[in-house]
């Protein structure tokens, strides 16, 4: 594709809500799995007459607004986890007016929006770094978790939830790159060469390759897919699907050794990679051991965080940050729900077996505590719903599986306060003023990503704390071996890299230390690892596994895991609309009535629509959760 092809292609409109690559590899997964099942035995049309009335087109059906519709009376839905997923779901359910109850292994909402906040006041009230999610981009693909900052109920009556979003500043000038010994500010435009390329590529043509540059070869890697994928949403073919999906046995690495062919204009050697060129590029480009996992992974992760041909003049990613912390988006939803609703929360309970009864789910809670439901929708991490006793929950075999061959990911966050904001305010050994505000420093080093904050007034240097190291994949499994009993290994660690790195004392940087807290998701019982993370080939799987009810149609599974958005909040809340949506199908009468109010008030998925928009009808034909039931369980509607 030409660049004046590329460029009008991502200069289809000002709004970055219309390009969702996420949406469209979802859609596609889902329709190949339909296919592979097979048609139908029958119409669609011969299901119970109430879901042709709730495949209507919304627009000709009276709606009703309010959300003091009270259905007929039935047993509560039970939610399991009270993070961004089991939230969303509550507050879904609140709207509709349907029962519910939350319960929650741990003694406080939020799940992975979690954000500690130190003990000494220094820097008070911006004395707090975020563990789990921190920044989010305003893009196509993260479009509902921005619609959630603005729902109206979590913005009035003293909740204020739109108005804690501030920018996140995803790059600075005066930041650092950092590798095989050298470091340079970013704002400096560092090369290859500048980093001794030479002394780590062993190719006889290295000397191409290192002229061509890192950011130059990956985005050859990527550029043919994500501009097929992002033409398919432009012309609503299928195209950029299939090559995508031709490769997705392949992990980066593979592609890149095996099969990449390199475009003309780069000037390096028109065959696949050398080891060496790829573990290179991995280093700038990812963490260890990134480009194992599957390509898809590396391709659609690069669309989220803004990718757009290099020497585009595209406009960049816009992102941001929660004043307070990403745990305000779980205090705030919480705050809501329980001023609608009386002991919507059980804390300190850790689901031990789930279970089909006579009266539809039961979950038992600390293995004594009995809680009885009409149906339940568990945004429990995957890894640790593994660990639940789920013998007579009635998961299909390839259900089993799928929880089985989860692909969870390590990641790292070290979190340090010290007195001062020492690179805003300081000086380095030469004397010249750090003067870092926002942005992240890149390194090669153990600490790999160190994230300054964008929160507060860091320009004044008022903010003194430091992400000193974010760190995925081999990077965090080898820093989480040392939290906890050798934290005092870990902080001379940690401090001796920042010093090298910004060329200031070590002595200095331990005088400053106020504090430090360093958190491993994989170590966390509650979570067993950061996120999902998956192998060449699998995601698919589980993707199809999941993504259809247990229980006999009564237990519905939620959760970033359970998104083609993994590791985004945006997953979360996506997953939780396709559960709540897949149990409006199989519940009462009076509750599908509602699927109406339900897309009018939280919208529609482009991910489950035949038509793959968010506009016009969901009728029968285009409403791939109702195929999917009726595909994968056909005994529900006989």
């Amino acid at each position: 594709m030409a660049d004046s092809e590329t460029v009008q292609l991502f200069s289809l409109s000002s709004s970055p809500f219309l390009l969702d690559t996420y949406a469209l590899y979802g859609r596609h997964l889902i329709q190949e799995f339909h296919k592979e099942l097979g048609p139908l035995e029958g119409p669609i049309s011969t299901v119970p007459a109430s879901f042709l009335r709730m495949s209507a087109d919304v627009a000709t059906l009276d709606v009703d607004d309010s959300s003091t519709h009270t259905p007929v009376e039935h047993a509560p839905v039970g939610i399991l986890g009270a993070g961004p997923g089991g939230l969303y779901t509550a507050l879904i359910l609140e709207d509709l007016g349907i029962p519910y109850r939350i319960i929650e292994a741990q003694k406080q909402v939020g799940g992975r929006l979690f954000t500690h906040k130190f003990t000494n006041t220094t820097g008070a009230p911006y004395n707090y770094f975020d563990v789990g999610a921190m920044r989010f981009p305003k893009i196509s693909s993260m479009a509902r978790v921005f619609k959630l900052f603005a729902y109206p109920p979590l913005n009035t009556d003293g909740l204020a939830l739109s108005g804690k979003l501030k920018p996140f500043r995803f790059e600075d000038d005066n930041a650092f790159d950092s590798y095989n010994g050298v470091t340079v500010r970013q704002g400096e435009k560092p090369n290859a060469e500048t980093f001794k390329a030479d002394q780590v590529i062993e190719d006889a043509d290295a000397a191409l390759y290192i002229k061509a540059g890192p950011e130059n070869i990956v985005n050859d890697v990527i550029a043919p897919f994500a501009i097929r994928l992002l033409d398919d949403l432009k012309n609503g073919g299928s195209e950029g699907w299939k090559c995508m999906k031709s490769f997705d046995q392949y992990s980066t690495r593979a592609y890149m050794s095996l099969k990449y062919k390199p475009s003309k204009n780069l000037g390096i050697p028109l065959k696949p990679l050398p080891t060496d060129v790829v573990n290179w590029l991995e280093t700038f480009d990812k963490s260890t051991g990134w480009y194992d996992r599957a390509l898809s992974e590396t391709v659609l992760e690069a669309i989220a965080f803004g990718w757009r041909p290099v020497g585009s003049n595209l406009p960049k990613t816009e992102w941001s940050c929660i004043d307070g912390g990403a745990h305000e988006i779980a205090e705030t939803m919480a705050k809501y729900i329980i001023s609608r609703r009386t002991g919507a929360f059980t804390f300190n309970s850790r689901v031990t077996a789930i279970s089909v009864s006579p009266a539809g789910m039961e979950v038992v809670a600390n293995g004594t505590d009995h809680h009885q439901f009409s149906h339940v929708i568990s945004t429990i991490p995957l890894p640790v719903l593994r660990t639940v006793d789920l013998s007579e929950a009635k998961l299909s075999p390839m259900q089993s599986n799928a929880l089985r061959s989860l692909d969870y990911g390590p990641s790292v966050k070290i979190g340090m306060q010290f007195k001062t904001a020492w690179w805003t305010t300081g000086t380095d050994r030469t004397g010249r003023r750090l003067n870092i505000i926002g942005g992240q420093t890149h390194t090669d080093r153990s600490l790999r990503t160190v994230v300054y904050p964008s929160f507060g007034n860091v320009e004044a240097g008022k903010t003194t704390t430091l992400i000193a190291s974010y760190c995925w994949t081999e990077d965090a499994a080898r820093f989480g071996a040392m939290i906890g009993k050798h934290d005092a290994e870990l902080r001379a660690l940690v401090l001796r890299e920042l010093a090298d790195i910004h060329n200031v004392d070590a002595a200095f940087l331990s005088e400053q230390l106020i504090e430090m807290k360093a958190w491993s998701w994989s170590h966390d019982p509650y979570t067993m690892g950061a996120f999902a993370f998956f192998g060449p080939g699998k995601f698919g799987n589980l993707y199809k596994s999941l993504t259809n009810p247990a229980g006999g149609g009564l237990l519905h599974f939620a959760g970033e895991a359970i998104s083609v958005r993994h590791a985004w909040v945006e997953g979360a809340l996506d997953s939780a609309w396709r559960a709540v949506r897949e149990m409006l199908l199989l519940g009462p009468s009076e509750w599908r009535d509602l699927v109406p109010k339900f897309e009018q008030n939280w919208g529609k998925n482009p991910e489950w629509n035949a038509k793959g928009g968010l506009k016009g009808s969901s009728g029968l034909d285009n409403d791939l959760i109702l195929k999917n039931i009726i595909l994968t369980h056909p005994e529900l509607f006989e």
